[in-house]
């Protein structure tokens, strides 16, 4: 998964918006849906599937995909991928392109790859010392110094993929998160940061919720602003760390020298840029096409390094000056200061040329609805040698290949195409899926049936579905049939109150561009626990034994996806409960009355929008009541032209000229989180009433899709 700052702001909107806050003076809401009769088909009626001989054949057949995938061929997939470094546009990222092109050839699948090229950036020289009060060359490599692994050697330095070039010293000043807060702070206690290396807390996403998201504020430019001249990110252990369990390699979570790869602080901030290349805005980067240069792009400029705790440790144990606000605390066990008796000095010098990446994709075609297309997508490129983030999705992905292979073998086929995507580029900024997208956007938005992620699936208990709003009685459902990983019952039988199964999709991973550049039904399905390997060099074959023993979750989500495919493929309707989007937009609303009303001091209450999503929800409801009797009742005619209304009201919510805050999004009822375009409008009250006024047209117009339904 690509991990950058633009995450943790996605997943503050998701914190937030989960949360159970009352709003004050908001409408009476309709009766929780457990109290109105079910809209979830019986076991012997599959969600968006019509009654008859085909349900018991597909049931049948998903014997077989249940037998196909297993531990030794998941192993296997594993060693071809994942036994050396492979990032987008290198030697040993092709060859693992041309490894997949010929397991799905195998499978009788017809491949093709497709080129791109994109603006790579990776380290060339880093280095960091402490130059007072005492000399100290660290080590920027991961693992413990004098006994590193293989691993370790091979995967070289952490590094921050927006790093600017320089070789800069001044005084260490810790800074906390870099947030809005934290710099009034550091204003007020008037702490000079010009000329600092600042060290930033990477902290736990949420801090705030709604009322900290503010996409208008960028801390690297208030960095900049203020005179910094270098920049060191560290993990909280309290985040990723000693924390939250046992350390690498005795649990999942990081040991103290461990440190990440990823995107780093940038000037092009939150929904500020379109996504993909930012050297090709906005359009496909084919082979040959002109691109920006890295300088006539909004750039970082200060040179930046990702240390490990440890190293965090050893500056912030020497620090001296103010202590700093107790919030501001690492869970390191010692005082923690601003600074001011420190020097050190950081180096960093980066390379930043165009290289090739490669879209592997293999079709089977379907039998009636060759158009239409049911795609599996996983990226392959990795920060390191990448076993979970990527190697797991695409273990599924070729298990998956190698079932539909199998089913062909018995005669079955696909009504819809299943089609087979593995993206390059991820981890530089979701640049290959991006590339894709902007070449055949309208194409992919008319034929793609639904999309399936498979990035990331193996990180331990629980096991997670992140669905769009209408897939979750679909998803849950499948759920109900696949077996546990631990062997303890069903995945969809599980004790939900400590984290729920079925949940909205968010971000970071190649869903998130089919789901809200498109508008394309999308879920991105599997073992999420902690995951302290992320980009680091212990997200390697080794690593597997610690966070997928046996490799049993690598057999479970293989099986949950091509479930998922085939009942897709070959549903007679898309497999929706339409009620579940207004239902999470009125969870999703509490928190959001409460943070508007503070925002504009009351004059914003969202009752309105509360009164017209009842409404709709209402609707919906009648809806999904009217498809499962017609599913029940075999009758194809009437699912159809249900399916049809429910595409229109769905269609309400697509806006052909993107959001108020970046025109390359289009759903302005999900971007991360419900209503995107209210919670990103952030303090310009001209942008929320706009925004306001968009979300109630669309929910009207997806209502009155679907009302006819009552005189039916």
């Amino acid at each position: 998964m690509h991990f950058t700052v633009r995450r943790f702001l996605a997943a503050a909107c998701v914190v937030a918006l989960g949360a159970a806050l009352a709003a004050p003076g908001s409408a009476q809401t309709p009766p929780p849906t457990a109290a109105l009769p079910s809209t979830v088909s019986s076991d012997s009626a599959l969600v968006g599937w019509a009654v008859g001989p085909a349900v018991a054949a597909e049931l049948d057949a998903e014997k077989t995909m249940m037998a196909v995938p297993s531990a030794a061929n998941a192993m296997e997939i594993e060693r071809h991928l994942s036994s050396v470094p492979h990032r987008a546009g290198s030697a040993a990222d092709y060859a693992t392109a041309l490894y997949v092109q010929r397991r799905l050839e195998d499978d009788g699948f017809t491949t093709r790859i497709q080129e791109y090229e994109v603006e790579f950036t990776g380290p060339l020289e880093q280095s960091l010392t402490m130059l007072l009060p005492r000399h100290l060359n660290f080590d920027l490599l991961e693992g413990a110094p004098g006994h590193r692994t293989e691993w370790e050697r091979l995967a070289g330095q952490p590094f921050l993929e927006e790093s600017g070039d320089g070789d800069v010293t001044g005084p260490v000043i810790y800074v906390n998160t870099a947030s809005k807060d934290d710099m009034a702070e550091i204003d007020a206690e008037h702490v000079s940061l010009k000329g600092a290396i600042v060290l930033v807390r990477l902290s736990a996403p949420g801090g705030g919720g709604i009322r900290a998201i503010d996409p208008s504020y960028n801390a690297y430019n208030e960095l900049r602003k203020r005179g910094v001249a270098g920049i060191l990110e560290f993990m909280d252990p309290a985040l990723s760390g000693y924390g939250g369990g046992a350390m690498w390699p005795d649990g999942n979570f990081k040991n103290t020298n461990m440190a990440e790869r990823m995107g780093g602080l940038s000037p092009r901030g939150f929904l500020a840029y379109p996504p993909g290349d930012p050297t090709s805005p906005g359009s496909a980067p084919v082979v040959g096409a002109p691109h920006k240069s890295w300088e006539q792009i909004p750039h970082a400029t200060i040179p930046e390094l990702s240390i490990t705790q440890q190293t965090a440790r050893t500056l912030l144990a020497g620090l001296s000056g103010k202590v700093v606000p107790q919030a501001w605390h690492p869970m390191f066990e010692f005082v923690q200061h601003f600074g001011g008796n420190e020097i050190a000095r950081v180096h960093v010098k980066f390379e930043r040329e165009l290289k090739k990446i490669w879209l592997v994709f293999g079709d089977m075609k379907g039998s009636e609805q060759p158009n239409s297309i049911v795609m599996i997508g996983s990226h392959r490129d990795a920060m390191t040698f990448g076993a979970i983030d990527p190697g797991s999705g695409t273990t599924v992905l070729l298990q998956d290949a190698d079932g539909f292979h199998a089913l062909a073998q018995q005669g079955w086929r696909p009504k819809r195409t299943v089609e087979i995507a593995s993206w390059d580029g991820h981890e530089l900024g979701l640049y290959g899926s991006a590339a894709y997208i902007y070449q055949y956007g309208p194409q992919l938005r008319k034929n793609v049936f639904q999309y399936i992620n498979t990035d990331q699936l193996t990180t331990g208990d629980p096991f997670v579905v992140s669905a769009s709003p209408g897939l979750y009685a679909f998803m849950k459902q499948i759920c109900d049939v696949v077996p546990a990983a631990d062997g303890k019952g069903m995945l969809g039988m599980r004790d939900q109150r400590e984290r729920p199964l079925l949940n909205p999709i968010v971000g970071g991973s190649d869903h998130q561009n089919f789901a809200y550049m498109l508008g394309v039904l999308s879920t991105s399905n599997g073992y999420y626990g902690p995951f302290g390997a992320h980009h680091t060099a212990e997200d390697n074959l080794d690593g597997l034994r610690t966070y997928d023993p046996g490799m049993r979750e690598a057999v479970v989500t293989a099986q949950v996806t091509g479930i998922q495919a085939m009942r897709a493929a070959n549903a007679t309707v898309a497999p929706l409960r339409i009620e579940e989007i207004p239902a999470q937009m009125l969870e999703d609303l509490l928190p959001l009355q409460v943070s508007t009303l503070e925002r504009t001091n009351g004059a914003v209450t969202l009752a309105e929008l509360r009164a017209a999503l009842d409404a709709y929800r209402v609707q919906a409801h009648q809806a999904d009541l009217a498809m499962q009797q017609a599913e029940t009742k075999g009758d194809v005619t009437a699912m159809q032209s249900l399916a049809a209304r429910e595409q229109a009201s769905r269609d309400a919510f697509f806006a052909e000229d993107g959001l108020l805050q970046n025109a390359y999004y289009h759903t302005i009822d999900r971007v991360y989180t419900s209503f995107p375009e209210i919670v990103f409008a952030s303090g310009k009250p001209e942008t929320l009433q706009k925004a306001l006024a968009r979300m109630m047209a669309a929910i009207r117009n997806a209502t009155t899709a679907l009302s006819s339904l009552a005189s039916q």
